[in-house]
């Protein structure tokens, strides 16, 4: 049976029994989402709507924005922060799904599953605070390079002060998201070096966490390609061009190198069961030889009938592929990544023409 995200516990017991590391202050609130009476979607969207409003209304005070316009730039900077933190809830659900589609590749270390659900939704207190530490101070270099805030701060320093905040909450939780993302697919990947049962014929559990790094990479992929929306300059400037590639390569990473275990793991399996087949091949064939050498035509026809069945075999397991997703799964996952460039090329093609 799975584990649902908001049904795993603050802290569980190792092998030793003694409690893991407790959970961090994210994880905790992610649950409390879970727990509310209403969608989680629906509270994430309440959450972007409140933050879209405070980082306008902010504006419309300082009367640096018409009152009543929502401006571009700062109705769209609140997508990231909170679309963090939704990401890191759906990616939690999905992890526990993947799990627990999983398991029966744990073979013996099925008891260790309890412990192994929590491990890959909750993130160490140390590794939060040291995160949020990193975040603060790329905030702090941001609002020191940023002149209208270094203006602001000296003409209205509340004003700056709130604008402050909102740009500390959103660089905080993009930062979460990253260290969720790095933490969650290093434990797919040691969940994958563990596995014990590789049944090639029962692939449902080898292609599991598939679906977790895709929606990772995804996930990735969406804020990046939000960014291209919400900044048309984004193809004419190169430093862009430069960021947007390198972000779509990581993208491309968190999917791939995850499953890179499990993929060795099939690749072994498939050599060792081509292996046994070709053994067969070769002990019916030297068979037949001796039949044929003694002229026991009789006995040739069951071992011809048996090479065509080892020939067969051969073929499914040459067939087989060994990396860990399914053709849907990839499929997915490259729409993601072309789409937005698609549509930007299908977009020039129609200017140009209406030119």
């Amino acid at each position: 049976m799975a584990l649902k995200f908001a049904e795993i516990s603050s802290t569980t017991k190792g092998k030793d029994g003694c409690p893991l590391y407790p959970a961090s202050p994210v994880d905790r609130f992610l649950i409390r989402v879970s727990h509310l009476p209403v969608p989680a979607w629906f509270f994430y969207l309440v959450l972007l709507a409140g933050l879209v409003i405070i980082f306008n209304g902010l504006a419309w005070i300082d009367g640096t924005v018409q009152f009543g316009v929502f401006d571009l730039y700062r109705s769209s900077v609140p997508f990231y922060p909170v679309g963090a933190l939704a990401m890191m809830h759906h990616l939690n659900r999905v992890a526990c799904r993947s799990l627990a589609a999983f398991r029966p590749a744990l073979g013996e270390r099925d008891s260790d599953y309890e412990r192994l659900a929590y491990e890959l939704v909750t993130l160490p207190r140390r590794g939060i605070w040291v995160t949020l530490g990193l975040s603060f101070l790329l905030t702090a270099v941001y609002i020191n390079f940023t002149p209208y805030l270094v203006v602001l701060f000296q003409r209205s320093p509340w004003l700056a002060l709130g604008e402050s905040l909102v740009y500390t909450f959103a660089f905080s939780m993009i930062a979460l998201f990253f260290y969720h993302t790095i933490w969650q697919l290093r434990k797919v990947r040691l969940i994958h070096a563990t596995a014990i049962n590789i049944n090639l014929f029962q692939p449902t559990p080898l292609y599991a966490f598939s679906k977790l790094t895709a929606q990772t990479g995804i996930g990735l992929l969406l804020m990046n390609w939000f960014g291209i929306v919400t900044d048309p300059s984004t193809f004419e400037n190169i430093a862009l061009i430069t960021l947007t590639s390198i972000a779509s390569f990581i993208a491309i990473f968190c999917f791939v190198i995850p499953l890179q275990s499990m993929h060795n793991h099939i690749a072994a399996e498939k050599k060792r069961l081509r292996a046994e087949v070709n053994a067969r091949l070769e002990a019916t064939i030297q068979q037949l030889y001796h039949h044929v050498d003694l002229q026991e035509l009789a006995g040739a026809d069951p071992l011809n009938q048996q090479l065509a069945s080892l020939v067969t075999t051969r073929e499914i397991i040459e067939k087989i592929p060994t990396w860990p997703w399914e053709p849907k799964t990839l499929t997915g996952f490259i729409s993601a990544l072309l789409f937005p460039v698609a549509v930007r090329l299908i977009i020039e093609l129609i200017s140009r023409l209406l030119l």
